[in-house]
């Protein structure tokens, strides 16, 4: 079970939404067709699970969410890919990421993650 906040749950749903037809090329391509199939639903699992905690819960403050390991593992390589990406992007247009509430979410919630695989 993994706890978050609305604010950190919205984020989260935001940025892999955005990402979504990114990952789903990147997956099949470094997987092949099959297996990179299997890796999409899986994102796509998370995604669907986030936006109904959502509806669901209405405006909730906190959010328990059972991921298995799978899912886990999609969430922490999604994360570390993404925020290595954002400072990157920050960086060259000379945005100072360290103040940036979203990566500052961001962040949070994959250190969040790194707990939830580990226990």
């Amino acid at each position: 079970m993994i706890q978050f906040t609305d604010k950190e749950l919205g984020i989260l749903l935001l940025h892999m939404g955005i990402m979504r037809k990114e990952i789903k090329k990147a997956l099949k391509r470094n997987y092949g067709f099959f297996e990179g199939k299997k890796k999409v639903a899986c994102y796509d699992a998370i995604t669907k699970t986030l936006g109904e905690q959502l509806e669901k819960n209405g405006e909730c403050y906190l959010y328990h969410l059972p991921f298995d390991d799978e899912q886990l593992n999609m969430l922490h390589s999604f994360l570390i890919f993404y925020t290595i990406e954002l400072k990157r992007q920050a960086e060259r247009e000379k945005i100072d990421y360290q103040a940036n509430e979203t990566l500052q979410l961001l962040e949070t919630i994959l250190h969040k993650i790194k707990k939830g695989s580990v226990a």
